[in-house]
């Protein structure tokens, strides 16, 4: 159980520095590392406590689901810059504010919004792939469907580039509309052992349906 435990500790941690300027830092992250490098240690740690789940006694699996709501409680109350925030440091940059310390606050708390949208993804992934529901009760629903979805390997966009490809933008937009987890909550962004996977049916009928709506995510991020 030692690496769930892991995991959740990760998930419910919530550590910044801002030391005067120079040194920046969340959850041991460094600015200079991006959320990239807080994405693939949430990966590695989620894979390591995917590996145990099988081996849970009921018992146990029990205790685990019974915290779940706890982290999720945890993960909202983080005291983290919100969105609004870099809107506003976002349009002082655009109206012509040149100072390079702003821009420095900017691109932090840039990445303190992605790595607290990733605490909150692998806190739901983990949640799933254990059968935790809202009320608490354990069922098999959301892992079924899960690898269901990962072996219809024709309809998959694999992938930053393949993303990147598909919607024919940059990989760091592709990344900045992946971190926004705009494609998330319309369930065609998920992740597996190999990295991110998008449903390729569900985006073309996205963008069929809301052709603006990644144009929104690229003018918020870029």
């Amino acid at each position: 159980m030692e690496a769930i435990k892991a995991l959740l500790n990760e998930l419910r941690r919530c550590e910044i520095i801002n030391d005067y300027k120079v040194y920046f830092s969340y959850n041991d992250i460094t600015l200079e590392e991006t959320s990239m490098a807080f994405q693939k240690r949430l990966h590695r740690l989620y894979e390591d406590a995917l590996l145990e789940i099988p081996f849970l006694s009921t018992e146990a699996k029990g205790g685990f689901i019974n915290i779940i709501d706890r982290y999720a409680e945890s993960q909202r109350l983080f005291d983290v810059p919100d969105e609004s925030i870099l809107e506003s440091m976002n349009r002082e940059i655009e109206a012509g504010n040149t100072n390079v310390s702003l821009r420095t606050e900017r691109d932090f708390v840039k990445m303190i919004c992605e790595c607290v949208s990733l605490q909150k993804y692998y806190l739901n992934e983990f949640a799933a792939a254990i059968g935790y529901t809202s009320t608490g009760s354990p069922t098999t629903t959301s892992v079924e469907v899960k690898e269901q979805v990962s072996t219809s390997d024709a309809n998959l966009i694999k992938g930053v580039k393949g993303l990147a490809a598909f919607l024919d933008c940059g990989t760091n937009t592709a990344q900045n509309i992946i971190n926004d987890g705009v494609l998330l909550k319309k369930k065609i962004q998920y992740c597996t052992g190999d990295g991110w996977r998008f449903r390729k049916d569900k985006l073309t009928d996205l963008l069929e349906k809301e052709p603006e709506i990644l144009k929104k995510v690229r003018k918020k991020k870029v």
